[in-house]
């Protein structure tokens, strides 16, 4: 008599079915985000047109003087400046959730790109400021080159860095650069209000805003920050106390 071992068939099909279920549940989470995204983005764009249109419709209704003209071509000019600027955003979050077949690659000094920071700061706001710390590069300049594309990068530091300056009561950002382990180490440390232990797993959502961060912002800046440094095979972390500061890490291989 001959026995059949039936235990390893149904052993084969258990870890199929989950291989499958956790596929299924991945994908499932893939189409909500994609879905919640659009509906933001679709939000985010509308507000700024809504708010043209409107005020088109109101002095478009009857003769205004040439002062309430110049009053209400300045507001839509405002928003006309806000939606250029969530457009860029959301073109420049595309290309950084693509591949790198459409980027252009070359070798990047990363110090070269830091170095960018304090003048690019000053344009944003005149009471930013960005304090860079190299005391711990590596003899070898070689050590501070990465394959990527700097303008990319350069985005995705300044993101950071204009958030630590904006959140600090100084509105300083401290950014350290050093070399080990076969990467290049970002960090940027700020002196500001912190963010809530439970909202460190979602600062990087798009669109997502923390609780005691200002309204304004789309909300894209350290999600855009994320997919630019994945797209570079980097690595981003943060550290955060509630009135301490925020401490972010970026590792570019």
């Amino acid at each position: 008599t001959r026995r059949i071992d039936t235990g390893s068939g149904r052993d084969e099909w258990y870890y199929l079915s989950v291989t499958l279920n956790n596929l299924l549940n991945r994908l499932q989470e893939g189409f909500e985000m994609q879905r919640r995204f659009i509906a933001n983005a679709s939000h985010e764009l509308s507000t700024p047109l809504t708010s043209i249109s409107s005020q088109l419709e109101v002095f478009l209704d009857k003769e205004r003087d040439a002062g309430q003209y110049r009053q209400v071509m300045e507001s839509i000019y405002q928003d006309v400046r806000h939606l250029s600027k969530l457009t860029q955003t959301l073109l420049r979050f595309a290309q950084a959730s693509g591949d790198h077949g459409g980027i252009e690659i070359e070798p990047v000094r990363v110090d070269e790109i830091l170095m960018r920071l304090p003048a690019e700061m000053k344009k944003m706001n005149v009471v930013y400021s960005v304090f860079l710390s190299f005391e711990n590069l590596p003899e070898e300049e070689t050590r501070l080159v990465v394959l990527g594309n700097s303008e990319l990068l350069f985005a995705a530091i300044k993101n950071i860095v204009s958030n630590a300056c904006k959140y600090s009561a100084d509105h300083r950002a401290v950014v350290s650069l050093e070399s080990k382990l076969g990467s290049v180490i970002v960090i940027i440390k700020d002196n500001g209000r912190g963010i809530p232990e439970n909202e460190l797993k979602n600062i990087f959502q798009p669109f997502y805003r923390a609780v005691n961060s200002d309204s304004y912002g789309f909300g894209l800046g350290l999600s855009l920050s994320k997919r630019i440094i994945k797209l570079h095979n980097g690595q981003i972390s943060v550290h955060s106390r509630l009135n301490e500061g925020t401490t972010f890490e970026i590792a570019l291989p």
